[in-house]
């Protein structure tokens, strides 16, 4: 028998030992006041808050390095992100001599749910990429106003920025307290919108909201809630839950759970708000209305049916002049509201041309890009659709 031998050769990685880190290495955060952070079941408020905090520099053993006198950035970290990012300005700068910055106010953002303040050395030339973090403070949940309203209503972003964009938010009350609730508004194929009304007693209807009490949550399919039972017009919700973003002006939650009680759906449509009226004002000194009524249900009375264009070829977009006048020259303005009807309503709007209609009642959503315009409403039935 003729016996091969293998050799098996052992190749023994090589590896080098670098020079120990020395001098500072992280910051040691503690937050003087408030004394009480809160917890998840005992929240602090919401709005613009002051912290106060002291901020030491540790060296590689965790021991307080006085030779540090660098500034660090302040940012906050809430929803889910870092408000801002690390590549833009901090808010705040904290200037540690001999490796100490005490009693240090910082003015939080309106933040929302758990919350720290994060610390970070990055930017100095001579920068040591030291960082450190807060104790948990426990503020409120947002409710939907916090996810709408805009920092300014004055300002340039009003119309095309959510002021919570890009955050994971989860509204699981009513701002207006024992007396609120939570009420869809609309279902479409592809989500639903929801309010936040203030009911009378016991939360029973008539109910009303104010502005910017509206959100529309994008489902991709048809909706369902947490049991996969379908969600209706008119039901009370428990809460919802997503990723919020700014589509083309419209504020949208994305990747959403919807939370019901248990039991059977309670679906009540007397307790959704009264419509918003229109009137002409809206595009020029109240143009903030649109904003402010975005996702909600508002009526059009008496407005003309303007002439086909292509948006209704492209789109199945259908414009009205609110006005009432629908000539060539209101037509072929800007002061329009687009109507979508295709899939809800059996309509055909090239009948209507040059009608008055008494009555029209949708759910708005902008497109807002930049100086560019579109407010277009979406009836959700025959009955928001008034002819004689």
């Amino acid at each position: 028998m003729k016996i091969v031998a293998l050799a098996l050769v052992v190749l023994a990685a090589c590896t080098d030992q670098g020079t120990p880190i020395k001098g500072t290495t992280s910051l040691k955060i503690t937050v003087v006041s408030p004394t009480d952070l809160g917890d998840v079941n005992n929240r602090l408020g919401g709005g613009a808050t002051t912290v106060m905090v002291n901020v030491e520099a540790l060296d590689q053993s965790g021991k307080p390095d006085t030779t540090y006198s660098n500034s660090v950035g302040v940012y906050v970290h809430f929803l889910g992100t870092l408000s801002p990012a690390l590549t833009s300005s901090p808010i705040a700068t904290i200037a540690m001599v001999n490796g100490v910055a005490m009693n240090q106010k910082v003015t939080l953002p309106p933040v929302f749910g758990p919350t720290t303040l994060w610390f970070d050395d990055h930017t100095d030339p001579n920068a040591t990429y030291a960082s450190g973090v807060s104790p948990t403070l426990w503020f409120r949940d947002p409710f939907v106003a916090d996810i709408q309203t805009p920092a300014s209503e004055m300002g340039a972003a009003a119309f095309d920025l959510a002021p919570l964009d890009g955050k994971n938010i989860a509204v699981n009350t009513s701002r207006y307290g024992a007396n609120g609730l939570l009420v869809v508004t609309s279902v479409f194929a592809q989500g639903y919108t929801v309010a936040d009304v203030q009911c009378g007693a016991n939360a029973t209807p008539p109910c009303t909201s104010n502005f910017y009490d509206f959100v529309e949550v994008f489902s991709y399919s048809a909706p369902v809630d947490q049991n996969a039972q379908f969600i209706s017009e008119g039901q009370i919700i428990t809460g919802f839950a997503g990723g919020i973003s700014e589509f083309d002006g419209l504020t949208e939650i994305g990747f959403p759970q919807t939370f019901v009680a248990p039991g059977v759906a309670q679906i009540n449509k007397a307790l959704e708000p009264p419509t918003k009226v229109i009137d002409n004002t809206w595009f020029n000194t109240n143009k903030i209305n649109f904003e402010r009524y975005e996702a909600a249900a508002i009526e059009i009375d008496g407005g003309v049916v303007c002439p086909l264009g292509t948006d209704y070829v492209t789109y199945k977009q259908w414009t009205l002049d609110p006005a009432g006048v629908g000539d060539a020259t209101a037509c072929g303005g800007t002061n329009l509201i687009n109507i979508i009807t295709a899939g809800v309503i059996d309509l055909d709007p090239g009948t209507l041309v040059g009608k008055k209609i008494p009555k029209l009642v949708g759910i708005l959503r902008p497109i807002n890009i930049g100086s560019f315009n579109v407010w277009i409403i979406y009836p959700r039935s025959a009955t928001d659709f008034t002819i004689n």
